[in-house]
C-alpha cells in the first residue's frame, strides 16, 4: 500500500513513525513542485541517532527523485524522517 505526504513547511516531517509496520519499502518518489530548488535530507530516526540515505541534496525546482533500491528496516527501531529547507516548500512524497 502507497502512502502519501504533501509537505509544505520547511522543517523534518515524519514520513512513517515509529511502530507504523511500513518497514519494507520499495521505492520513495520525491516530487519539488515549486518554482524554487531546495534541499532535502531522507534518513532513518532511532530518536538518537541518525542514518541517511541522502543528505544536502539539492532538487531543483519543478523535478523529481526517485530512490528506488529496496529499503527494508525495523518500523519499531526507526522511522523515516524527511527535512527539506526550500524557501517555499511543496514536495509530494510517495512511499510504496
Amino acid at each position: 500500500m502507497a502512502k502519501y505526504n504533501n509537505i509544505v513547511t520547511a522543517d523534518t516531517h515524519t514520513l512513517t513513525p515509529l511502530a507504523s509496520g511500513f518497514g519494507s519499502i520499495s521505492s520513495i518518489h520525491i516530487s519539488n513542485n515549486d518554482s524554487n530548488s531546495t534541499d532535502i535530507d531522507v534518513f532513518l530516526d532511532t530518536g538518537t541517532n541518525q542514518y541517511y540515505f541522502v543528505k544536502g541534496l539539492n532538487v531543483p525546482a519543478n523535478t523529481s527523485l526517485v530512490l528506488d533500491d529496496s529499503i527494508p528496516f525495523d518500523s519499531n527501531t526507526y522511522s523515516l524522517k524527511i527535512t527539506n529547507t526550500g524557501l517555499t516548500p511543496n514536495l509530494t512524497v510517495i512511499i510504496t
